[in-house]
């Protein structure tokens, strides 16, 4: 469904003029940031997870910001701050390294993983991306490698590496619009909320909802 989603969007761009360079538009999702002076807020739905993505331009090459995310498949959560440096751009392509640092929380839902368990912990989740600007779009590609640490039954540990593909078109005004299809493995141990799962494959579908507030 998503990749169809990603498929329309592409085609419907097809005819438009060539995008604005950065800072114009506001995706979070790739490489570029956001550009001094700007700051944008970017809402994610679908499976499994809900977030908002708060991000604020402190250079021409770097945004921080905070993140909020729930995951309503498995009752997890994270809150904490976002961080994200442009490596190198040429032309139309940017490449820049991000990562988030935070909270997690695991609130016990079973009802789809009957491993699942209780927990809360910390995570630091590294990463990079590549965005390419297109006509009247923004294809980015993305990978993560969150790595939690977590507190109960004498402590666990998770790895959850994943790749991302997103397309993202401008809807109206400062809003942009899309969607993202991922998958990736998640790595659990001792007493991890998911260990007697590991591994387990995860995959994401997503819509976008991207707004540039300033």
């Amino acid at each position: 469904m998503v990749l169809a989603a990603v498929v329309a969007l592409s085609l419907a761009a097809a005819d438009a003029g060539s995008i604005s360079p950065v800072p114009e538009f506001a995706s979070l999702q790739g490489g570029a940031p956001r550009g001094t002076g700007h700051s944008a807020l970017a809402l994610t739905a679908g499976y499994s997870a809900l977030s908002a993505t708060f991000a604020q331009a402190i250079s021409d090459a770097v945004d921080a910001g905070a993140v909020l995310e729930m995951d309503w498949v498995t009752s997890e959560a994270f809150v904490g701050g976002l961080y994200r440096s442009l490596l190198w751009r040429s032309g139309a392509t940017s490449v820049g390294w991000r990562a988030r640092a935070g909270l997690y929380g695991d609130f016990g839902a079973s009802w789809a993983i009957d491993g699942n368990r209780s927990d809360t912990g910390v995570q630091l989740a590294p990463g990079i991306a590549l965005s390419h600007r297109i006509q009247r779009g923004i294809l980015s590609l993305a990978a993560d490698v969150p790595f939690t640490v977590t507190m109960q039954r004498g402590g666990g540990v998770m790895l959850a590496p994943r790749a991302y593909v997103a397309f993202e078109t401008p809807l109206w005004g400062d809003l942009l619009a899309g969607a993202r299809m991922g998958a990736g493995g998640l790595f659990a141990g001792s007493g991890a909320p998911f260990a007697a799962n590991s591994p387990r494959a995860t995959l994401d579908f997503s819509a976008l909802l991207t707004y540039r507030l300033f």
